[in-house]
Formats: structure tokens, C-alpha cells, sequence
């Protein structure tokens, strides 16, 4: 069966425009709550195992999401034969991989924040406005995609259930440090490559970030983009800042 009829189609292999699903239309609301199931289970199931379980499970997930990342990048060379740039794991949820193996087996401050404070909703955010729309569900590239963002989700959130991650605010200028490292060099990988890792030179489709490039244009829109991700985390930190205050004053 030709590679475009199949199970592994990709970008220009697949069908015709109608082939994918509609944001927020049937399809993708329907996986969305499959994966809202999914992620809750992982949290209760998770908060009920003790200490030991726990390390073993939170470890099983990270070698799970890493595996099938590398399905993913195996399926380039060994199927289609070529490598797309657009395709390397510099995304934020691609280098959440390492982040979340590298806490899996040695947890950290740092590590717990950039999880908290960037990993997860960068993750919510994929999965509302993903960039995979244009696969049928019955694709791997789809399935894959939509399995391993509900799994970024779902590990900080399993820590967060189980009481081993406590967003501090305090913390914040971890991730901050992150971004300064991170950012540049992935700016400059774009421009060379003409991707678009992190959405720093161009928005994601069907995302606010279009909104921003149609005000501001190209860069201006990373001004807007930084203040969204600042609202992002007073939304995020300001439930955690109450109940600290709240702590203080019983």
C-alpha cells in the first residue's frame, strides 16, 4: 500500500484538504474528552500509589512519552525516506521530553516549575490549537500526537495530585533563566531552517497568536505573546499565592 494510502501518511503524502478534522469541531472535541478521562485516571490512579509505586510510575510515563517520540522520528528515514527540519524536537513540548526525564530520575526545583509553569499549559494549549488537524484521526502522526501531548499534560498533574509539585512564584526565575537560555538559540535555528520552534517567529494556526501578528506584525507580535504568557501565569500562580497567604494568616 503506497505510503499516502496508509496508516503512516504525512504532510504531503495525505489525502485531500478534507481529509483532517476541524478544531473544535465532533472529532476533536470527542478526542478531547477521551483524553480528559485518560488524564484523570493517571492522576487518581497515581495519588493512591505509595512512595515506591509512584517513583516507578511517574518513570514508566517519561520513558513512555520519550519512546514514542522516537517512534515518531524513526518513522522519517526508516518510511518516508527523507527528514523534514520543521520535524525536530525543539518545540516546547519536544524539549519537555528531556525536562520530564530528567525529573522522572533526579526532581529538582527547576525542574518542577519549568514542568508546572511552561510544560503543561504549553500542552493544553496544543492539544486545543493543534497544528495536527490536517492528519485523519486514523493516522499515527494524529494519534501520536494527540497520546503524547494528553501525557505531557498528565505528568505534572499526577505531581500535582499527589502533593510532589508546589508551584512557588518564587521559583519563576528558574524558568525565566530557562527561556533566556533556550530562546535565542532556537530563534536563530528557525531563521536558518525556517521553522518555527516555540512560535517565536511566527504564529500557530488557528491559535491567539495569529491575532497578535495581525495587530503587531513580525517580531512585534512577541510583545503581546510575552504579556500572554505572563497572564498565563498569574492565572496559574495566583490560586497557589491565596492559599500561602491564607496558611500564613491561620
Amino acid at each position: 500500500m503506497p505510503v499516502r494510502e496508509g496508516f503512516f501518511a504525512f504532510l504531503d503524502d495525505i489525502g485531500a484538504p478534507g481529509d483532517g478534522f476541524a478544531l473544535m469541531g465532533g472529532v476533536h472535541l470527542t478526542m478531547l474528552g477521551l483524553l480528559a478521562l485518560l488524564i484523570a485516571a493517571l492522576c487518581v490512579f497515581y495519588k493512591r500509589q505509595d512512595e515506591k509505586n509512584r517513583r516507578t510510575m511517574i518513570r514508566v510515563i517519561a520513558i513512555l512519552i520519550f519512546t514514542l517520540e522516537a517512534a515518531k522520528q524513526l518513522t522519517f528515514p526508516l518510511i518516508h525516506k527523507r527528514y523534514w527540519a520543521e520535524q525536530l524536537p525543539l518545540h516546547l513540548c519536544g524539549l519537555g521530553i528531556a525536562i520530564e526525564l530528567v525529573h522522572a530520575f533526579y526532581p529538582g526545583k527547576a525542574t518542577r516549575e519549568i514542568l508546572y509553569s511552561l510544560c503543561l499549559p504549553g500542552a493544553v494549549a496544543a492539544l486545543l490549537f493543534c497544528n495536527w488537524s490536517m492528519f485523519p484521526l486514523q493516522n499515527f502522526y494524529c494519534l501520536q500526537s494527540f497520546l503524547i501531548h494528553a501525557l505531557h499534560v498528565a505528568f505534572p498533574l499526577m505531581l500535582l495530585a499527589a502533593g510532589e509539585l508546589r508551584p512557588q512564584v518564587k521559583q519563576l526565575w528558574r524558568v525565566v533563566i530557562f527561556l533566556v537560555i533556550i530562546l535565542p538559540p532556537v530563534y536563530f535555528a528557525n531563521t536558518m531552517l525556517s521553522t518555527n520552534f516555540f512560535f517565536i517567529n511566527a504564529g500557530s494556526e488557528g491559535s491567539p497568536l495569529e491575532i497578535f501578528i495581525e495587530w503587531a506584525g513580525t517580531p512585534g507580535f512577541l510583545l503581546p505573546y510575552t504579556g500572554l504568557v505572563a497572564v498565563i501565569w498569574l492565572f496559574l500562580y495566583t490560586p497557589w499565592i491565596l492559599k500561602d497567604k491564607k496558611l500564613k494568616e491561620a
